[in-house]
């Protein structure tokens, strides 16, 4: 069971704690999203465990919700390890964008980093497998409907920001 701190409209603490998919009207967890981006240009996608109860099946960027008494950054980095057994030293990745919705904020994070994904530790019960993948690439798989809909929703506004940053 996964517990998380729960916050205002404002994003103001409330001191108060929930299981991660407790949703009430008005009080809100927090997530976050990482993107891998290589020196080609390229993402890590990864496809979400047939044992989810959402999204089984789905392409997506690695992320999840931030744990009771974590911070948007420890949430992110913790994602990456328990995910895909990756250690990411805190200089290597930064936050692009955060975004509100509607029982949840959500902070956008960026690694540029090379890495060989047969290196990688999977988690079974979340990814099922990992790939680089294009731009091109992942609007084609939007347009399948083949990722969650995060991807979709945001995707476009992450490519200007990482063309912006470069």
């Amino acid at each position: 069971m996964e517990i998380v701190d729960k916050f205002d409209n404002k994003r103001e603490l409330l001191n108060k704690t929930a299981q991660r998919h407790e949703k009430i009207k008005g009080e809100y967890r927090q997530s976050a999203h990482i993107w891998i981006v290589n020196k080609e240009c390229k993402f890590l996608m990864q496809k979400r465990s047939k044992y989810k109860k959402s999204f089984a099946g789905k392409w997506s960027q690695t992320g999840g919700a931030v744990a009771e008494g974590e911070t948007p950054l420890q949430g992110a980095l913790r994602e990456c390890k328990e995910e895909l057994g990756l250690d990411i030293p805190k200089k290597e990745i930064e936050l692009i964008f955060s975004f509100k919705r509607e029982y949840d904020f959500v902070d956008v994070w960026l690694v540029r980093k090379n890495i060989d994904i047969k290196k990688l530790k999977l988690q079974e019960e979340e990814v099922e497998e990992v790939k680089w993948v294009s731009k091109e690439e992942i609007e084609k798989m939007i347009k399948n409907n083949e990722t969650t809909p995060n991807v979709d929703f945001y995707f476009n506004m992450l490519i200007k920001l990482i063309k912006e940053y470069n």
